[in-house]
């Protein structure tokens, strides 16, 4: 017997379309529970950078003072010995050729400082004309290229 009133196709098209519907909303909830991972390796890849970064910071703090006990015993070490090339130096020579030394010392010290600041005075003149180099160089690359037309 034929469906007058097509209600069997109705049923088809609402059963084919309720079916449309629910892949779809399968592949919605795929969607969702992708994304929701997404964001969970996201937070634990920067939960492991922040430990990561806090082991770092650490290990950079432990190596700061051992860093600084070296720099102690060096310098606790240099002062030991100036102290006991001061007595041995005095017994021998007196204490008026010890202060020669002293200024021996303090005149070398300040031409070693002398030379650095010639030396950075230069770095920076250095410096200074590399950069005006790259300036024209710039600009006549600019000019060839741009500036012709």
């Amino acid at each position: 017997m034929a469906d007058p009133f097509g209600l069997s196709e109705g049923v088809k098209g609402l059963t084919d379309s309720l079916e449309a519907s629910r892949n779809a909303s399968k592949g919605l909830s795929q969607s969702i529970e992708n994304i929701q991972r997404d964001g969970l390796d996201v937070a634990n890849k920067q939960a492991q950078e922040r430990l990561r970064l806090r082991r770092e910071a650490e290990f950079k703090k432990q190596r700061a003072l051992i860093k600084a006990l070296e720099s102690w015993q060096k310098k606790k070490q240099i002062s030991d010995e100036e102290a006991k090339l001061k007595i041995d130096f005095v017994k021998k020579y007196g204490a008026k050729e010890w202060e020669a030394v002293l200024k021996i010392k303090l005149d070398i010290e300040n031409l070693e400082r002398k030379d650095n600041e010639e030396y950075q005075h230069d770095l920076k003149a250095v410096r200074r004309v590399q950069f005006w180099c790259f300036f024209v160089a710039a600009f006549i690359a600019w000019y060839l290229t741009w500036g012709i037309k």
